[in-house]
């Protein structure tokens, strides 16, 4: 099938993905024992709702192989997940015990996202697109699968009018590196977190010959 919108009902497949394409950031949050994927579920869950139109899979054979989630505003998904309640229903479960981390995990995300606001706030508030998530699962890496997937959300915010998109990498990460790179983003600056730098790239759209 190839790539297409996602469905509510792809959550538990990205999920899985993620864990098994970013085994690094899972054991930081989580340590040597296996992650309940219930956490990582809700997440993916909420993104397929509240940025359906600009979130998009790769099916193959009816298996979902990689996704790519490219917001138009960060500002507005936080908004989202502030004014539906979603935060407040993960951190109920969080304390229910069903995400399985610990208070000291949990200060370690928090922490993170403050220094993501703090090295990234005058993006959000100029609402800039991102892609915010990319991954491929690794039985399915080396095909091609995630170039077609940025390439995708790429278009698809470019028909949208927008003329500027933001990610972070790792430094380390040379073949996202390259791949970036090769679809016209260009290094711009640092940020931070726990688990170290990340490189910032950013990618000025042309417009669509179609859209005018």
């Amino acid at each position: 099938m190839g790539v297409r919108k996602v469905l509510r009902s792809d959550a538990h497949d990205i999920a899985g993905i993620f864990i098994r394409a970013f085994p690094e950031s899972v054991t930081h949050y989580y340590g040597a024992k296996a992650p309940p994927i219930d956490g990582f579920r809700d997440i993916f869950a909420f993104l397929s709702r509240a940025e359906r139109e600009n979130f998009l899979v790769y099916e193959e054979s009816g298996a979902v192989l990689g996704y790519v989630v490219v917001p138009r505003s960060m500002g507005q998904v936080w908004a989202k997940a502030m004014l539906g309640g979603h935060v407040f229903v993960w951190a109920f479960k969080w304390m229910a015990g069903k995400y399985g981390i610990s208070p000291a995990r949990i200060a370690t995300i928090l922490g993170n996202k403050l220094l993501f606001a703090a090295y990234s706030g005058r993006q959000l508030l100029r609402g800039h697109a991102q892609v915010l998530s990319v991954a491929v699962d690794p039985s399915a890496q080396g095909r091609g699968i995630g170039r077609q997937l940025v390439q995708a959300g790429l278009g698809l915010l470019r028909r949208q009018g927008v003329r500027t998109v933001k990610l972070e990498v790792r430094p380390d990460n040379e073949p996202a590196r390259r791949l970036y790179s090769s679809l016209g983003f260009r290094e711009t600056g640092k940020s931070r977190d726990s688990q170290g730098q990340w490189t910032v790239m950013i990618a000025h759209l042309r417009p669509d010959p179609q859209s005018s």
